[in-house]
């Protein structure tokens, strides 16, 4: 099944949870879990809580946890939280404070 993008433009704050089964892209802040199929959390997107999600890039700022199989951290991105994950990539300048964990399924820690 194929899904649209739902995405959070800027200057659109939410407070609350997200579960949404397709892909997502945050410019806007999230103050609540995020629940997806993939994650792109833009320059200007802020999430504070847990996200889980097959993949997850990030060129905004997240607090909390990350559960992900395949995570992306740019060099725009400030990420403090823990990382649970089956694959990382952390690119030069991006700015990451906490613990990264690799496991074979991390979607079944969440």
């Amino acid at each position: 099944m194929s899904y649209r993008v739902f995405s959070i433009p800027r200057k659109v704050r939410i407070r609350e949870d997200i579960d949404f089964p397709g892909p997502v892209v945050i410019d806007g802040i999230v103050l609540g879990d995020v629940s997806c199929m993939s994650l792109v959390v833009g320059e200007d997107g802020v999430v504070d809580g847990t996200i889980k999600a097959d993949t997850v890039t990030v060129l905004g700022e997240v607090t909390g946890q990350i559960f992900a199989t395949h995570i992306t951290l740019k060099p725009s991105s400030a990420v403090a939280a823990n990382i649970f994950h089956k694959r990382l990539s952390v690119e030069n300048g991006c700015l990451f404070e906490g613990n990264a964990r690799r496991h074979a399924d991390p979607l079944r820690l969440a």
